[in-house]
């Protein structure tokens, strides 16, 4: 594991109370997508923002101004432990590309979870990878997307692939 690598496990694993068995990083479902031809006004980016701040409910870290105007530049940080999935805000600088950890979205019992998910290939050994998390007792989750590698060992695969049970 590099060093940075080993950095961001420890900066997360500060965040929760139990060791980190996975951990990967994820946007607002739709984050990925094109937008309609024609839409490059501010509002249209602004009403994007909004739709992908909705789906990703309760799990999504969109919350800045910037993330209405399709500047988003948070994450979601999954964190799997052995009894529990936390979601966390992260932040990206654009220009550092430093990442920060903020708040703690919410924390779910894993076998209180409704989790599924789609994988679908990219050139390369690109997947895009959207997850639907749904804890029924109170109604919170939401539904979430990533790029991801194969086979460069991205915590975001090894994240998904633990969530979904592929």
């Amino acid at each position: 594991m590099s060093d940075a690598m080993a950095e961001i496990r420890n900066q997360l694993q500060a965040k929760v109370s139990e060791p980190i068995q996975y951990y990967g990083f994820y946007m607002s479902k739709g984050s990925f997508t094109k937008l309609p031809a024609g839409v490059t006004s501010g509002v249209g980016k602004m009403l994007g923002g909004l739709l992908r701040k909705k789906q990703a409910g309760d799990l999504g870290a969109t919350s800045t101004g910037a993330a209405m105007f399709g500047l988003d530049n948070h994450q979601t940080a999954l964190v799997l432990t052995a009894t529990s999935l936390y979601a966390i805000d992260t932040t990206t600088s654009m220009t550092t590309r430093q990442m920060s950890f903020g708040n703690v979205l919410g924390a779910w019992p894993r076998a209180e979870l409704a989790i599924s998910g789609t994988a679908r290939q990219r050139p390369g050994d690109v997947m895009l990878l959207n997850l639907d998390i749904k804890h029924e007792a109170t109604g919170q989750g939401g539904q979430l997307e990533t790029m991801a590698y194969t086979n460069l060992g991205d915590p975001s695969w090894d994240c998904y692939r633990a969530l979904t049970g592929e």
